[in-house]
């Protein structure tokens, strides 16, 4: 990566605004957001390269809303509250049964890799200037923890009301595969904000297109992410 000309970086911080990186917001202002409801159709994944859904017509759709299992399968690694405990986001830090969505969808690359015009490393983090191309996992952890830190912090800034840790955490893990500007935009902070759970969580299944193709891949990160926002 060091060795490719500042030119190229440049291009490739600039291509970051229509990309989802997990990136401060500052650094890449993102698009609108992708949904069926909505305007954009803009998000794609930082995990193994995705091709356009073959099997997208297969998945059945309700007033725009993809009905894959809403209930997608998650590994809770966290004890689960025996009832809901709400608090403002600035308490929590993101628990690990988000982070090990992430690292599942993500997929460990300990080599750097371009996507879109962008190099990538470890769990989709954005390489800057200098640093190596082929890491250790543990470094890869270190990334992903810089990374969700931003995501947190974008969190703690747009959602205004009380949440559960799992809600706090499915956000954080759709804000790392969207962008914050995108998140601060999406109908997920907006109910959220108004105190509408069920209308936030059947939000996560809108941004399931990545150029306008319904993606089974995403649509599959959606209920993962749904199902963890939806537990107590």
């Amino acid at each position: 990566m060091g060795t490719k000309p500042l030119v190229t970086l440049i291009a490739a911080v600039a291509a970051l605004f229509s990309a989802c990186a997990p990136v401060p917001e500052e650094a890449a202002a993102r698009g609108p957001e992708t949904a069926a409801s909505e305007t954009s159709a803009e998000t794609i994944s930082l995990a193994t390269p995705l091709i356009p859904d073959a099997e997208a017509d297969s998945i059945p759709m309700a007033a725009g809303v993809p009905l894959v299992p809403i209930t997608a399968e998650v590994s809770f690694l966290d004890a689960l509250d025996p009832q809901a405990v709400f608090r403002m986001p600035h308490d929590y830090n993101t628990n690990h049964t988000a982070v090990q969505i992430i690292k599942e969808e993500e997929q460990l690359r300990l080599e750097a890799y371009e996507l879109g015009g962008l190099w990538l490393i470890g769990y989709g983090h954005l390489m800057l200037e200098g640093e190596d191309d082929v890491i250790t996992e543990d470094e890869a952890d270190v990334f992903l923890r810089e990374d969700l830190h931003w995501c947190e912090e974008a969190i703690e800034r747009y959602v205004k009301v009380p949440v559960t840790l799992n809600e706090f955490s499915a956000m954080v893990a759709f804000c790392y595969n969207v962008g914050s500007a995108k998140t601060r935009k999406s109908s997920i902070v907006r109910k959220v904000n108004i105190e509408d759970r069920l209308g936030a969580a059947n939000a996560f299944l809108l941004w399931n297109r990545m150029n306008g193709v319904v993606m089974k891949a995403l649509a599959n990160r959606r209920a993962r992410e749904r199902t963890l926002f939806l537990t107590p």
